[in-house]
């Protein structure tokens, strides 16, 4: 049936409400494999003793890509959804998947992102204009997860050492490609904090800048500036599209310093909602 795999990276704090989720099913119907790689902390300890059915797999060096490819080594399952550890998939939402690769063809897939907005005044004028972008609604934008099917496996084959896996995934298997799965959302935390949202903006513009250089380009869904002023205009969110346009700005520019120096750069992300 299904497959779930999870990377991890010291997130023993917040990884419960993660595969808690994933608890009301059998392992003929949902394997889950939680990849804990370069952990500093004892999110392997942790799952172990508190999900005993699920397997864990320890990585010594902090990699994602590694835990993926790991994951997919030894999945029992030829479909499998990537979830990302902070992401919340809910039990009816992972029914809607084993419903869904039932009875579709498809070659990948992504939930539909609900965005709690649980952050700072600027940090939710940036998600409430991000909701408004073309890329937002194609699918797989700040997702946390994406379903590829065998198909899909075969085609991207081992993953490369990028920092934007669904990037990598959504340039190769093209935008067209993907499906939204119905009835099925990813729960994402907003950071709290501006600086929050601007160090994990300029990962993902580093991301899409690597893949740019050495693979393919991931598609946008035409979020130029040109065409998200107009959208600005249209639905009278000024405001908010000046705040989204500064953080992309200040991320592009920080991402634009540190493409020089990927092999030794350390990857920042949002601490802030992992407590």
């Amino acid at each position: 049936m299904l497959t779930v795999i999870i990377p991890a990276y010291n997130e023993e704090k917040c990884i419960e409400r993660t595969l808690s989720e994933l608890t009301n099913f059998s392992s003929l119907e949902v394997e889950v494999i939680v990849l804990p790689n370069g952990c500093i902390d004892n999110t392997a300890e942790f799952v172990r003793a508190k999900f005993p059915s699920f397997k864990v797999v320890e990585l010594d060096t902090g990699s994602k890509i590694l835990a993926i490819n790991k994951g997919l080594e030894i999945a029992q399952f030829e479909h499998v959804l990537v979830q990302d550890a902070d992401v919340i998939i809910s039990t009816e939402s992972i029914r809607s998947i084993l419903k869904f690769i039932e009875s579709e063809q498809y070659l990948f897939a992504s939930p539909t992102t609900k965005i709690v907005q649980d952050g700072s005044f600027l940090t939710n004028l940036y998600y409430s204009f991000l909701k408004l972008t073309p890329a937002y609604r194609v699918g797989m934008v700040n997702s946390g997860a994406y379903l590829i099917s065998p198909q899909a496996r075969d085609i991207l084959g081992k993953f490369p050492q990028v920092i934007a896996d669904d990037g990598y995934v959504k340039g190769t298997l093209g935008s067209a490609n993907l499906t939204t799965i119905p009835s099925c959302y990813s729960v994402v935390m907003s950071p709290r904090t501006i600086w929050s949202l601007i160090k994990i903006k300029t990962r993902s513009k580093l991301g899409n800048m690597e893949l740019k250089k050495k693979f393919t380009s991931p598609t946008t869904g035409g979020n130029s500036f040109s065409s998200l002023f107009k959208i600005a205009i249209k639905e009278k969110a000024l405001f908010q599209f000046l705040i989204y346009a500064t953080v992309i700005s200040i991320a592009t520019f920080r991402a634009k310093l540190q493409i020089k120096k990927l092999k030794t750069i350390k990857w920042e992300r949002d601490e802030s909602t992992r407590i």
